[in-house]
């Protein structure tokens, strides 16, 4: 008998198998996720190649890699069934660029399971999509969301393209560095932006606010191009005026939502990109420019999430503590009404009572 239970155990467990295949490759080809694929796929390339102009010398790696922050954020959306988008978008990215066939199969593999695994642990541990309303939730965000999972794909895919021969063994640190900083700072550049613009409800801005972003967001960047432009004001000094955004960005975080911080924090990152892209700004001379670039981006990104996050978290509670403020209010002031009530009918009784004791002895 033992056998045949064995055997039908074994027989439901691959009916279930197929059940879930089935159901998971439904839903990957619904005409709603395959566009959703396509334009994974798509933006990859793009932005792919556009982190690549910023590559140092290593194997096929960049130092702002805003592909693994876009398929994070696509992951954390729409689920895991996106995943064919994130591996086409790596293997067209890497057939453009004249890679190996046995190479791009990997790689691809490798740049797929990062933004899966990072889902993953985000949504266990920093509240998903709302991972950017608590610095608590932030900092495991940054942690569990970009820092670990990049250090773990990191070490695969170099891994294997120094075993597969692609390069020497003497640069393994160096390329590891820039493949791990790479997909670090697209996380936390890209995701938070694309998460809270696509994820959530916003709240219309009033006049004076929307007129309070526009000035923002000129000023930020006026500064941001004449740190990162062309250098056409010599009087300027272009290392003193680095600084100059970090009011912009705080302003950004206290002001407003995490969205529109997250937005000044992707156009400091587009201006930065685009003047060292063109030979501009104090990152644009130098053959270590992506790290320079890596290390000011993160810690303005960060730093600005996390005090975004601080501030949302302390709008919310004050707005529970008025909140809950008006409900004690409104139940006193009805237990007030109803005390005046019952006084006034013992009163009117009273009174009643009275005149009745007065009519008796007349």
């Amino acid at each position: 008998m033992i056998p045949f239970r064995k055997l039908f155990h074994s027989s439901d467990f691959f009916l279930g198998l197929r059940q879930t295949l089935a159901d998971h490759l439904r839903a990957i080809l619904a005409p709603g996720n395959l566009a959703i694929i396509a334009a994974v796929a798509i933006s990859y390339v793009i932005f792919g190649k556009l982190g690549l102009l910023l590559a140092i010398p290593s194997p096929g790696s960049a130092a702002l890699w805003l592909p693994s922050g876009i398929c994070l954020a696509a992951v954390l959306l729409r689920g895991n069934r996106v995943w064919p988008g994130i591996y086409l978008g790596e293997f067209l990215l890497g057939l453009t660029l004249g890679g190996s066939i046995p190479r791009l199969v990997v790689i691809a593999a490798v740049n797929t399971l990062e933004p899966l695994l990072a889902a993953y642990l985000v949504n266990k541990i920093a509240h998903g999509i709302n991972a950017f309303f608590k610095p608590g939730d932030f900092l495991r965000f940054a942690f569990f969301g970009a820092t670990l999972p990049a250090a773990l794909c990191a070490t695969i895919g170099v891994h294997f393209l120094y075993r597969g021969g692609f390069s020497s063994w003497h640069d393994f640190l160096l390329a590891w560095s820039v493949w791990w900083v790479g997909d670090v700072l697209g996380t936390i550049i890209a995701t938070p932006f694309l998460v809270l613009l696509f994820g959530r409800r916003h709240h219309s801005l009033s006049l004076a606010e929307q007129m309070e972003l526009t000035v923002l967001l000129t000023g930020l960047s006026v500064v941001c191009l004449l740190i990162f432009g062309p250098h056409t004001l010599t009087w300027i000094p272009r290392s003193g005026l680095i600084y100059l955004c970090a009011p912009f960005l705080v302003w950004s975080a206290l002001r407003f939502c995490p969205l529109e911080a997250a937005g000044a924090t992707l156009i400091v990152s587009g201006f930065a990109l685009w003047g060292s892209v063109n030979g501009f700004g104090p990152y644009g001379n130098t053959t270590t420019a992506s790290f320079f670039i890596a290390g000011y981006l993160a810690v303005t990104g960060a730093t600005t999430m996390a005090i975004a996050a601080a501030s949302a978290e302390q709008k919310r509670e004050t707005e529970d503590v008025l909140g809950m403020y008006h409900l004690l209010k409104e139940v006193k002031d009805g237990e007030v009404r109803a005390l005046q009530g019952t006084l006034d009918a013992f009163r009117s009784r009273l009174a009643k009572h009275g005149l009745d004791q007065t009519e008796g002895r007349v």
